[in-house]
């Protein structure tokens, strides 16, 4: 039986695009929070026209980031399927 390689991914730049990535929906949390602390003291401060407008920027910052999330959900997924043994065909419960 072989012995498994790295659970990881080893290409050129993996690390360093998923630090990016880490990085940039930290900052899009972040400016969320800011948005909605802002929004909330704007409201109980009597300006009622900045609800609607921030929740739509809420929901694209939220959209950037999932999306963010999955596309490292997906290269991580393809990484393990690339570092997996190739499956052999054959016949199943065959004796």
């Amino acid at each position: 039986m072989p012995i498994p390689g790295p659970r990881h991914d080893l290409r050129p730049g993996a690390k360093s695009a998923m630090s990016a990535r880490l990085l940039v929906v930290a900052m899009l949390c972040a400016f969320q929070y800011w948005l909605l602390t802002s929004t909330v003291e704007a409201y109980n401060g009597g300006d009622r026209d900045i609800p609607l407008p921030a929740l739509a920027t809420s929901l694209v910052c939220f959209a950037l980031g999932a999306g963010l999330v999955a596309a490292g959900e997906r290269s991580a997924l393809r990484a393990r399927r690339r570092s997996q043994p190739p499956r052999r065909e054959g016949r199943s419960g065959a004796a």
